[in-house]
C-alpha cells in the first residue's frame, strides 16, 4: 500500500470524511475569476498582490508540491431554534454552531504527523489551514473533493455542501486525484431560491446582497432586506436548504465541543452584551472573530425581534435605543419597536425621539411611529 493510501485511510480514521490530493500549482484561473468578479463590483475590492497570494499555495509554503485536501460533515439532527416563549432566538448558520474550522484543522496536523513520520525525511515542512488565507474551494474542486455547485459551494458526493473544507500543504510529492466529472445538471433550486436575487446567475455571487455577508458588516440595511430577514442571527443557508443533494444527506451528529455555540442565541441579551462581553464569550468561534461586526450583530438582533413581533422584546430593545453608543444599532431598534407595535413600544419611541440628535436615527424613530 503507498504512503497516500495509508495516509487517506488515517486520516478518514481521524474523522475526516472526503480526503483527496491535487498538486501546489497555482490557481490561476481562480485568481482571474476573483479579479474579474472585483472589476464588476460583484466583490469587495482587494489589491492585485493579495489575490495572487490568496490562489497561490506558495505564499504559504514556498517549496509546496502537494495539497491534501479535505472535507467534515457538519450536519446534525439538533433542532434549528432554541426559542422558548418570552425567549424569542435568533438562528445561527448551521456550519457555524461549532468551529468545525478548527476541528478540521487538528486533524490535519495529525495527518501530518502521521505523513512526516511515513516518509522518515527530515526536511519535511507541512501548512494546514481551515478557513485560511488560501483559496480553499479551487483546491478542493481540483483534487475532486467535489464540485463547484450554483451557488458557488463546494458540492461532495456523500454529504452534499453541508461541509467544510481543509488543507495540508507539503513539499512532499504525493500520487494525485483528478476532478471528479460532475455537475449540477439543469437544476437551479440555490439560484431561484436567494431571497434577495444574490445569485445573480449560476456560479456568480453579487456578494454584497448576499445575506451571509451582510450579516457580519456594519451598515444600514435597507428596509426590503429587514422585511425578509426573518429571524437570522448570523448566516444564511436558504441555497443549501432547496439542493436536492443536500436534501439526502444523513446527519454526521459530529459535535466537537471547540467553539460550541449552537443553533440559535438568546436575542434579548445579545442586545444587552457590551462589545468586550461577546468577544469574551465566542472567542472560539466565527462570530467573535474580529472581522464580524458587533455592531451588525446587535443590529441582526434588533431585525430578527421586530420580525418575530413578541412584545416581550420591548423592554430590551428600549434600553437599547436609549443606550447604544451605535447610530445603526439605535436606527433598526427604532424600525424593530414600530414593528412591534403596542403603547409600550410608542412611548419608548416617543421618548427617544426627544433625546435622539442623529438625523439618520430620528427618521427611524418617526417612521416607527407612523407604522
Amino acid at each position: 500500500m503507498s504512503i497516500i493510501d495509508e495516509t487517506k485511510i488515517f486520516a478518514k480514521k481521524a474523522g475526516l470524511d472526503v480526503v483527496r490530493v491535487t498538486s501546489a500549482e497555482p490557481f490561476t484561473d481562480a485568481a482571474r475569476r476573483v479579479k474579474e468578479q472585483i472589476r464588476r463590483g460583484l466583490r469587495p475590492k482587494w489589491n492585485v498582490e493579495t489575490i495572487d497570494a490568496y490562489c497561490d499555495p506558495r505564499s504559504a509554503l514556498p517549496s509546496a508540491r502537494s495539497i491534501i485536501v479535505a472535507a467534515e460533515c457538519y450536519l446534525t439532527s439538533e433542532p434549528v431554534d432554541l426559542s422558548r416563549p418570552g425567549d424569542p432566538h435568533g438562528r445561527i448558520a448551521r456550519y457555524t454552531w461549532r468551529n468545525y474550522y478548527h476541528d478540521v484543522k487538528v486533524k490535519l496536523e495529525k495527518v501530518a504527523t502521521f505523513l512526516k513520520k511515513k516518509t522518515r525525511q527530515t526536511n519535511v515542512r507541512f501548512r494546514c489551514y481551515s478557513n485560511g488565507p488560501l483559496a480553499e474551494k479551487p483546491m478542493a474542486e481540483r483534487a475532486g473533493v467535489g464540485w463547484y455547485g450554483k451557488n458557488g459551494i463546494i458540492i461532495t458526493r456523500d454529504y452534499g455542501s453541508w461541509v467544510v473544507l481543509g488543507a495540508l500543504i507539503t513539499n512532499i510529492e504525493l500520487e494525485e486525484d483528478g476532478p471528479l466529472d460532475e455537475s449540477c445538471g439543469n437544476c437551479r433550486n440555490c439560484v431561484k431560491a436567494c431571497p434577495t436575487g444574490a445569485l445573480i446567475e449560476p456560479y456568480v455571487l453579487d456578494m454584497p446582497k448576499c445575506l451571509q455577508y451582510i450579516t457580519h458588516k456594519q451598515g444600514v440595511m435597507p428596509t426590503s432586506v429587514r422585511e425578509i430577514w426573518g429571524n437570522r442571527l448570523y448566516g444564511c443557508m436558504v441555497c443549501q436548504d432547496v439542493c436536492p443533494l443536500n436534501c439526502r444527506v444523513k446527519p454526521k451528529n459530529r459535535k466537537p465541543r471547540y467553539g460550541c455555540v449552537g443553533p440559535s442565541l438568546s436575542l434579548a441579551q445579545i442586545l444587552q452584551m457590551t462589545g468586550k462581553e461577546y468577544r469574551e464569550r465566542f472567542h472560539e468561534n466565527q462570530i467573535g472573530e474580529w472581522w464580524v461586526s458587533f455592531g451588525a450583530i446587535q443590529r441582526n438582533a434588533a431585525v430578527a425581534l421586530g420580525n418575530i413581533g413578541d412584545s416581550s422584546a420591548v423592554p430590551a430593545l428600549s434600553k437599547v435605543l436609549i443606550r447604544s453608543r451605535s447610530f445603526i444599532v439605535r436606527g433598526h431598534t427604532a424600525w424593530a419597536l414600530g414593528k412591534i407595535g403596542g403603547q409600550n413600544a410608542k412611548l419608548a419611541l416617543k421618548e427617544a425621539l426627544v433625546k435622539e440628535r442623529n438625523p439618520y436615527v430620528q427618521i427611524e424613530i418617526e417612521n416607527a411611529l407612523k407604522s
